[in-house]
């Protein structure tokens, strides 16, 4: 089992250990980086305090964590170079309430979620020169408070700042990651790739969620097919009206990566299932939102973010 070696090279405390938080921070851990895991669960926290993290499957790796803490005020006492926040989006705000009351003014904070216009939010309280943002390409479900079975990793992922502040430390984040395998790239304008995982998200998490099935199913049944490329085919509209560019061919793309999935349980179908909120406001809520904007009706976004509703109501 690897060790966090204390090294000074980037102090990063990472909030919300769920499978992308998990996973972030046992890269980082692996890399050399001091590494301070922080969730509100503290069943979760103690287990990777006494045994570490644990990742299997595609990706398959067990680091120690010297340090860990169980609230984002605890941070403050290790004084990050960077917060990783990858909590739900619905948490975001509080998340980042809570440590806008802690963190040193020369923290920078990089959101990992999904969803559009997260970096937004964080720039509106630690202003655009400290806003770093990561789309992450990989996935998995926690099968123990520490472990995480990690489904599938689709290189590389992306960071950007919003500024040239935060450039060295987001080349600093990539360079750990690299060091690695675990692939990641530095990029000026994040935008276009948030848009991309986004719409990956919103064409199958929902219906998953919805169906209680898993990506493999859907993606298997023609039916389910046909209900993901149409969600597809009007966000990207909606993402052209926006000016942002994908590649060519990008339906083409979008079904060979969800097909990528295999049995993998979307979160936003495990937290429907353990009755939370879900991320749907921010994934095929804002698609939706962005169509008002701009006039173009959005029938598929509007109506699977109505029956998501519709479930996390009848889940209270």
């Amino acid at each position: 089992m690897a060790k966090s070696t204390g090294n000074n090279q980037l102090r990063v405390g990472v909030i919300g250990m769920g499978p992308v938080g998990s996973i972030l921070a046992a890269h980082l851990l692996d890399a050399g980086a001091f590494v301070v895991p922080c969730d509100v669960d503290r069943e979760k926290i103690n287990m990777i305090k006494k045994a570490g993290i644990r990742l299997e499957h595609t990706i398959q790796k067990e680091v120690e964590a010297a340090e860990v803490c169980y609230s984002a005020d605890e941070l403050e006492k290790y004084d990050p170079d960077l917060v990783a926040v990858s909590v739900k989006a619905p948490s975001l705000e509080k998340v980042l309430t809570r440590l806008s009351e802690k963190a040193s003014e020369r923290t920078f904070v990089m959101c990992v979620q999904n969803g559009l216009d997260n970096e937004r939010e964080v720039a509106k309280v630690f202003g655009e020169d400290r806003t770093l943002r990561m789309v992450v390409n990989f996935a998995g479900g926690m099968t123990a408070p520490n472990t995480v079975h990690v489904t599938f990793f689709n290189p590389p992922n992306y960071i950007a700042a919003l500024t040239a502040q935060g450039r060295a430390t987001a080349s600093k984040i990539a360079g750990l990651l690299n060091s690695v395998k675990l692939q990641t790239e530095v990029v000026d304008n994040i935008r276009d790739y948030v848009w991309e995982k986004v719409i990956l998200n919103a064409a199958l998490s929902p219906v998953c969620a919805i169906t209680r099935l898993t990506m493999k199913v859907v993606m298997d049944s023609p039916h389910g097919l046909e209900l993901v490329k149409a969600i597809i085919d009007e966000s990207v509209r909606i993402a052209g009206a926006e000016g942002i560019k994908f590649g060519k061919d990008f339906r083409q793309f979008c079904i060979k990566y969800l097909k990528g999935g295999g049995y993998h349980r979307p979160s936003m179908l495990v937290d429907l299932e353990g009755g939370l909120q879900t991320e749907i406001d921010r994934l095929n809520g804002k698609i939706a939102e962005y169509g008002s904007k701009h006039n173009l009706p959005t029938p598929y976004n509007h109506a699977i973010t109505a029956f998501v509703h519709m479930l996390e109501k009848s889940a209270e």
